[in-house]
């Protein structure tokens, strides 16, 4: 009848079913590794983010700056040299926006517009 040699093989013992013990600490290690450098990519791209609104509010604010300068230029032309300042936030720093004129064509391709580092208050 049944022949012994087509018979199932026989069952592994119980110890040495599943994962050992340095299976599961090394995928552990290579998880936490993972998830580490996923965590800090997020982290990177999220103040990258955060630079960048900043930098086109700073943009924005200049563009707004010079407009309001070049309608008050147009509506009151004065003689001589005209300077206007403004401190903006930019990141972590203050720089001052300074924009420099002189009507009657000084600077023939318009008004000049430069930035510089605020000047913080004195020391005693």
């Amino acid at each position: 009848m049944a022949n012994p040699a087509m018979t199932a093989p026989a069952p592994q013992s119980s110890s040495e079913a599943g994962f050992s013990i340095l299976e599961m600490i090394v995928a552990m290690t290579i998880l936490a590794l993972v998830l580490g450098i996923a965590s800090q990519s997020i982290v990177l791209a999220s103040r990258s983010i955060a630079a960048a609104k900043r930098q086109v509010e700073a943009a924005r604010t200049v563009r707004m700056m010079l407009a309001d300068y070049e309608a008050r230029v147009q509506t009151a032309a004065q003689p001589g040299w005209t300077l206007k300042t403004r401190t903006i936030d930019v990141a972590k720093a203050k720089v001052t926006a300074v924009l420099i004129e002189k009507p009657g064509g000084a600077f023939p391709s318009g008004p000049f517009l430069t930035f510089v580092p605020a000047q913080g208050p004195a020391a005693p």
